[in-house]
C-alpha cells in the first residue's frame, strides 16, 4: 500500500527526468519544485517556480512535467502552478546538484568559484 507521503516521493523521483534544457540538470534538485500536493480526486498539483519570470524555456519545463506525470500516473489530472514566491535563487539547487555542476565534485561549502557553476551564476 503506497501512503501519501510515499507517493510524493515517487512523484519527486518522476520528476527528476525533467531537465532543465539550459542548465542541464533536473528540475527537482535545481530547486524549482516546491510542493507536491495529492488530493482525494485524483489530482496531482505541482508547485514549482523557473530560475526566472521570464525564463524562455518556461513553457517547454512546465509542458514536460505535465507529460512525464501523466505518463506515469495516467488517470490522474494535472496540475502545473508557476509561483515565484519564494524567488528561486542558486541557494536552492541540492548537493546533489552542486555536484554535478560542478563535475562530479562535492563542494565543501556554497563557494562555487572556478567552476562551471560561475557559468551560470
Amino acid at each position: 500500500m503506497t501512503t501519501e507521503s510515499n507517493f510524493g516521493a515517487n512523484i519527486f523521483e518522476v520528476l527528476k527526468e525533467v531537465i532543465d534544457p539550459e542548465i542541464g540538470l533536473n528540475i527537482v534538485d535545481l530547486g524549482l519544485v516546491y510542493e507536491v500536493a495529492l488530493s482525494e480526486d485524483k489530482t496531482i498539483t505541482i508547485n514549482m517556480t523557473l530560475t526566472s519570470p521570464g525564463c524562455p524555456m518556461g513553457q517547454m519545463i512546465t509542458n514536460a512535467v505535465t507529460n512525464v506525470l501523466e505518463k506515469n500516473y495516467p488517470g490522474y489530472k494535472i496540475i502545473v502552478e508557476l509561483v515565484w514566491i519564494p524567488m528561486w535563487d542558486s541557494d536552492m539547487i541540492s548537493e546533489a546538484g552542486q555536484a554535478q555542476l560542478n563535475g562530479g565534485y562535492q563542494s565543501q561549502n556554497r563557494d562555487h568559484g572556478g567552476s562551471l557553476w560561475d557559468h551560470f551564476f
